[in-house]
């Protein structure tokens, strides 16, 4: 059967696409610019061109899909590409294509803790968009994974960048707050292992990883992974909100946004066990796999205070 794939050569999408054709399914990928598609083996997956903005591209691309994983999402939004326009309007655009194109199962990947809350909007447009899945009328699987890791995340290499740079780290309020590590890799193959199941259909599932971790101790991890011992430095969170209005004022891409040291209150944990209860597997640990914030470097670090991922960490 044909799969479509939106988002497909994003940090996830790109792990998804491989987790695919390892099963042995016919892929087609959904490329917004052309040119991203050269980082799949050659002839591996059919390629379509277009965007989620565009309902003509996107009856293009959906012939004879059989199943849609719809993974676009932003986590900054810019003028072109608001919060709203890409998680409430762009699945709404996706879903239209799939029931046009008679697609049995719709595969949605949300967040942990969205919400029908106007004051956090990333969370809030995250939660519409699950309405539009919801209420289309189609067979559907939602997912909500917590904060996800692995090589090219934006997360832990920001973090790593820290840890380069200073002797003490700091940390925007208590650092208290607790996540749910899954790697990126590991829900690709929940995902890959939806397919085909009758039982996941009209079910949102939360997923995490094999332990919930502080702020602080994800500090503790990465440090330990590069070889490095870090104190840590609290600073108020009135400050931070004050500095980050200031730096979205006059930086094009601040390193973090108001909207986020808001997010950084919402405790973001699914139940313990839930991969091995519905997918059949235990999923990796933090501890052990991250090796690849060693490849941030002192330049990398500043490069990403001043708000810019360089792209050799980033490139998606």
């Amino acid at each position: 059967m044909v799969v479509l794939v939106t988002g497909a050569t994003g940090f996830l999408g790109r792990r998804v696409v491989r987790e695919l054709l390892e099963r042995g399914h016919e892929v087609r990928c959904l490329v917004h610019t052309p040119g991203r598609e050269r980082m799949f083996p050659h002839r591996d997956v059919e390629v379509q061109y277009g965007s989620i903005s565009d309902p003509t591209a996107l009856k293009n691309a959906f012939y004879d899909a059989e199943s849609v994983i719809h993974l676009v999402g932003v986590i900054r939004p810019t003028r072109r590409n608001s919060f709203d326009a890409v998680h409430r309007e762009g699945t709404a655009n996706v879903l239209a294509a799939a029931k046009q194109a008679g697609a049995s199962h719709f595969l949605h990947v949300s967040v942990i803790g969205a919400a029908n809350d106007q004051s956090y909007p990333y969370l809030y447009t995250k939660w519409l968009g699950e309405q539009e899945v919801v209420k289309s009328g189609m067979h559907f699987t939602i997912f909500r994974p917590s904060m996800l890791f692995g090589e090219g995340d934006e997360f832990l290499n920001a973090l790593a960048g820290m840890i380069r740079l200073f002797p003490i780290v700091p940390v925007i309020g208590s650092g208290k707050n607790r996540l749910h590590p899954l790697a990126a890799d590991d829900l690709a193959r929940c995902i890959a292992i939806t397919l085909g199941r009758e039982d996941l259909k009209g079910r949102t599932i939360d997923l995490g990883g094999t332990e919930r971790l502080s702020y602080n101790e994800l500090v503790t991890e990465v440090a330990k992974a590069m070889g490095k011992r870090r104190l840590r430095f609290h600073l108020p969170v009135w400050l931070m909100r004050a500095v980050a209005a200031v730096s979205q004022g006059i930086m094009p891409r601040p390193p973090i946004t108001t909207d986020q040291i808001k997010m950084l209150g919402i405790r973001s944990v699914a139940e313990m066990g839930e991969v091995e209860r519905v997918f059949g597997f235990t999923p990796q640990s933090l501890e052990g796999n991250i090796d690849f914030v060693n490849s941030v470097g002192r330049a990398d670090g500043i490069q990403m205070l001043l708000g810019a991922m360089p792209r050799r960490i980033r490139d998606h």
